[in-house]
């Protein structure tokens, strides 16, 4: 096998790869995965309930196979290739799971399950797959800069696949072992495999989505790692040449910059965690609407009508929707009637065609406004309230709670947790769980931590 050259990007990834779970980690990056593992779990528990999930694990209990890791909220346990798939669908069953602005790429869907998978057929430990996880995000984040995120997302491919499958690979082959030839052979593997249309939006139910998001890449990557961890040899420089990744999918982000200084920063901490389990562009709609309900005491009966500014791109993502969780004016409603937007109310179908909630929908005027397109990771709205009494009210969110601008505190980020965990595995677990996720980088292996989210 070719000795890497220390200067090519092949390189650069797979020694950052191979020395990853010996390396040390900043105490805050240790804090930060932490939440993000914690985030990606209740994601996945939560969407293994809804119908991506659930066919998800119907798959993978068809497929049988090596009982080498579990596929979390049911009692499925088969190899890692399918654990991973499946994890990885019901962690974008929904939109509840994390995001990097920058790179327009949702890392923990694909990295969280792929290092899980790993981490249990290996018998790895907690601290272990913690620094596998953080891995995969950088691997993950950094490709789709290098990609070009929106300008790669507007030539019909889509970002968030490509850029997940070598942060699934990354986390996989973190926890296998190999020397850093191998783990660039291993991201040889996935680049070979990488894939993924904007086809995908026109699916409604959301279960290709879940896929081609998450699923695809979870799977593939964990699927390479294996693939050379058993012994099969392959390209060493696949990130690199004029016939690479890079230049066959016609990536228009600086290619090099992306991949210099890996972990430094580590990208997990510019990557954002959402506190309202909605679709992106709704985030900052709630936030605004909730600081106006509490600095003005607001009622539903007080409000004669509602503008809501976003801008164009965002504002076509949430208009009117069909799926609540990404309809704004019905999650603006919920946030009026209610005070707050849980994660039942979000996804309550029924509950959109509520005559009170479609009474408040009918005040309201979706703004599209260029103002608010200029920081898109900062996920800005502006929302302006009449009054009964003529009286505007209004309340401007320039970063959302939730991203690296206005962070959620721990004890947010397990709140929103255990709303998601415990109708799913019961109170008790829901608190062990979250327990467990505090203190993992102290335990010996992720068995009993799994067993908590898998059917009994």
């Amino acid at each position: 096998m070719t000795n890497l050259a220390a200067s090519n990007r092949s390189a650069k990834l797979a020694r950052f790869i191979s020395s990853a779970t010996s390396r040390p980690l900043p105490d805050a990056v240790i804090e930060k995965t932490k939440h993000h593992i914690l985030d990606t779990f209740a994601a996945i528990l939560s969407g293994s309930e809804m119908e991506p999930g659930i066919q998800a694990i119907r798959y993978a209990r068809s497929q049988g196979g090596r009982k080498q890791a579990g596929v979390l909220g049911s009692a499925v346990r088969t190899n890692a290739v399918q654990a991973a798939l499946a994890n990885g669908m019901s962690a974008h069953a929904d939109e509840t799971d994390d995001s990097h602005p920058f790179s327009l790429t949702h890392p923990g869907c694909s990295a969280v399950p792929a290092a899980l998978a790993m981490a249990e057929s290996q018998r790895a430990s907690g601290l272990e797959f913690l620094k596998a996880v953080a891995v995969g995000y950088d691997a993950c984040a950094r490709t789709g800069l290098a990609l070009g995120g929106e300008n790669f997302l507007n030539s019909g491919k889509d970002s968030h696949s490509f850029a997940g499958t070598l942060g699934a690979v990354a986390a996989a082959a973190a926890l296998t072992g190999m020397d850093e030839d191998r783990c660039a052979v291993a991201i040889s593997y996935a680049t070979q495999q990488a894939g993924g249309l904007r086809t995908l939006f026109r699916d409604r139910e959301h279960t290709e989505k879940a896929f081609v998001f998450a699923g695809m890449p979870a799977g593939t990557g964990t699927q390479a790692a294996a693939m050379v961890h058993s012994g099969m040899t392959g390209v060493a420089d696949p990130l690199d040449t004029d016939v690479s990744f890079f230049t066959s999918h016609g990536a228009v982000g600086d290619v090099d910059k992306a991949f210099n200084n890996l972990g430094r920063p580590f990208e997990i901490m510019r990557t954002n965690i959402k506190r309202w389990s909605v679709g992106s562009p709704a985030q900052a709609v709630l936030d605004a609407l909730e600081l106006l309900i509490a600095k003005y005491k607001l009622k539903p009966d007080d409000v004669k009508s509602v503008r809501i500014h976003l801008s164009p791109r965002a504002a076509r993502v949430v208009d009117g929707r069909e799926m609540p969780d990404v309809n704004v004016q019905y999650l603006a409603a919920v946030m009026l009637i209610d005070g707050t937007v849980s994660f039942t109310a979000s996804h309550d179908h029924a509950r959109m065609g509520d005559a009170d909630i479609n009474a408040l929908r009918r005040r309201m005027t979706l703004v599209p406004d260029d103002r608010l397109g200029r920081r898109s990771e900062l996920r800005q709205s502006i929302v302006e309230i009449t009054l009964g009494s003529g009286r505007v009210v209004r309340q401007r969110v320039n970063a959302v709670r939730g991203t690296t601008a206005n962070p959620m505190t721990l004890a947010e980020v397990e709140a929103k947790a255990f709303e998601l965990i415990a109708p799913v595995i019961g109170t008790g677990s829901a608190k062990k769980v979250i327990s467990g996720v505090r203190r993992i980088e102290r335990a010996r292996s992720l068995e009993a931590l799994v067993a908590l989210m898998q059917d009994k």
